[in-house]
């Protein structure tokens, strides 16, 4: 059976201060990056097996 994970709510952000908001978008960024490099990876660009690769 399949169970589809609830998607947790957004944190409420209204009572940040600036400097906490800049904090988060910059960790947020930081983790996107990492992501997007992730995704980006194939057997031509890093030590990943062609099989990986999926279909293009």
């Amino acid at each position: 059976m399949l169970v589809m994970k609830k998607k947790p709510s957004p944190p409420d952000l209204t009572n940040l201060t600036r400097g906490e908001l800049e904090v988060i978008i910059v960790t947020l960024w930081d983790r996107l990056v990492a992501l997007e490099t992730k995704v980006d990876k194939n057997s031509s660009n890093s030590s990943k097996p062609p099989s990986s690769d999926g279909l293009v």
